[in-house]
């Protein structure tokens, strides 16, 4: 019962009523056991009815033996106490309640003050502590004896009393308080229980294959914001499942056209179609060149898959940018002289960043190559300068462009904008590796494009010394396939 939520909120709301009545209890005990009105109380009803019956004796002193017996019973009837004679020795000689008559009580033997008037208490084995007020008068033998005036101890009287008139009303007030908490765990249980068990079964239905099932967002902050982070999730494992399909579909349809082009020659040199020296060299070269274009593939993913198990190690050196971008623009100018393009660049003096030589010009060489492909014509331009904590290097083109609904998923892997016409080269894992590489040196890739104008890539990376600083939005970038 108590693993469940709403088994614990109520024992926890029982436990916190029943201590707060016990609380409260010892506290009105402790009030009423400290308090001098019981003992005073006791006191003035002894002195009330001492004075009464020394008023009916009257100055004459005292009647004979069965009339004073007498008297004295109907006193303590009348008053509700208990009265003694004792003699001098402190033997009872008659007790109201006929239990002690011919005992000796030590305790008040011992005593002076009570012969002397006054009150007090004392101690009898078996019987408890008594309160009393005593007065001295004379017996029928004319001697002088001890009239006492005994009530029970007042404490056990506060006791009796506070068992009838306060517990009965802090039980009632607990049974009430109980029933409450019962209605307000059922009330709470079920604001917090619904919303878990939605979550819960969301995440039944998840593991069950249904990626499309999302919980609601309901109940207190706290699941609201579990709900939401859930969805989130939920969010995620369908892109990372999504990615993983397209990802198989796609490295099968990279592979098919050149496994195709390589068994389709490979076989035309064994059984004698090529038969010529030239058509052998025609067709050792494109075989030679689709294995290049897979071992590049490969590659690739290799580096992504190294970029996501985060053991990718990046060098950490002064990177002089007019150097590096020179050599990228000398690396790809037979290129864009091939498509009868024009390459520009224009570096600011003295600009440079912390990061890895290496993979940064394989971040710009990847956007030359994107650039270059998709312009016939036209121009790319390389720029960089300093930006404040950051530099910022652009490549722009006067290419095509990007349709607008491309934009938002060109640095997915395998994705590619232009799908109805052949494809030039890439595999759509350029851009994929840019982003990655340019996130783990702290900066940000995003792009800009119109259809029939071009396209603008940025790159933004941190400035030296400012290493450790990351920019605004630096997540997914836009820009066009590689």
């Amino acid at each position: 019962m108590f693993r469940s939520l709403n088994g614990r909120l109520l024992l926890s709301y029982f436990s916190i009523i029943l201590v707060c009545l016990v609380l409260v209890g010892l506290g009105l005990l402790l009030f009423v056991w400290s308090s001098p009105l019981w003992t005073g109380t006791v006191y003035l009803r002894l002195e009330v009815a001492a004075r009464a019956v020394t008023t009916r004796l009257g100055p004459l002193g005292t009647p004979p033996t069965e009339e004073l017996e007498a008297l004295l019973s109907g006193a303590a009837e009348e008053y509700g106490v208990r009265l003694l004679l004792l003699d001098a020795g402190g033997t009872v000689r008659f007790d109201s309640a006929e239990a002690w008559e011919g005992e000796r009580l030590e305790e008040l033997a011992r005593m002076r003050f009570p012969w002397e008037g006054g009150r007090g208490t004392f101690v009898v084995s078996p019987g408890g502590r008594w309160a009393f007020v005593a007065r001295t008068i004379r017996g029928p033998d004319r001697h002088p004896v001890l009239l006492l005036f005994l009530s029970p101890q007042p404490r056990l009287l506060m006791l009796s009393w506070f068992a009838q008139n306060l517990l009965p009303p802090l039980v009632e007030a607990g049974l009430v308080a109980l029933v409450l908490s019962v209605l307000l765990a059922w009330l709470v249980s079920r604001s917090i229980a619904r919303p878990l068990e939605r979550v819960a079964e969301a995440a039944r239905a998840i593991a069950r294959g249904n990626l499309e099932y999302r919980t609601l967002v309901s109940g207190p902050q706290e699941v609201r914001d579990l709900a939401r982070a859930f969805n989130q999730m939920a969010d995620r494992v369908a892109a990372v499942q999504r990615a993983q399909q397209d990802l198989v579909v796609n490295i099968s349809h990279e592979l098919k056209t050149p496994l195709t082009s390589v068994q389709g020659f490979s076989q035309a040199i064994l059984d004698g179609t090529a038969a010529d020296a030239a058509m052998i060299t025609r067709s050792a070269r494109i075989i030679y060149d689709e294995a290049e274009r897979m071992r590049r593939m490969v590659d690739e993913l290799l580096s992504l898959a190294r970029f996501d198990a985060g053991e990718m190690e990046l060098a950490r050196q002064q990177v002089d940018l007019r150097l590096l971008l020179e050599s990228c623009v000398e690396r790809m100018a037979p290129q864009a002289r091939a498509a009868d393009d024009v390459l520009e660049l224009s570096v600011a003096e003295e600009v440079s960043v912390v990061g890895d030589p290496d993979w940064l010009t394989q971040v710009f060489v990847n956007l030359l190559d994107n650039a270059i492909r998709h312009t016939r014509g036209g121009r790319v331009e390389v720029t960089a300068r300093p930006a404040g904590r950051w530099v910022e290097v652009t490549v722009s083109d006067t290419g095509e462009g990007i349709p607008p609904q491309d934009l938002d998923r060109i640095f997915e892997r395998f994705y590619q904008a232009d799908k109805s016409r052949q494809r030039r080269g890439g595999v759509g894992l350029g851009l994929s590796i840019a982003r990655e590489v340019v996130h783990r040196h702290g900066g940000e890739i995003t792009a800009e494009s119109r259809v029939g104008e071009g396209s603008r890539f940025t790159v933004r990376l941190p400035a030296p010394g400012q290493e450790e600083v990351r920019p605004r939005g630096g997540g997914r970038g836009r820009g066009k396939g590689a």
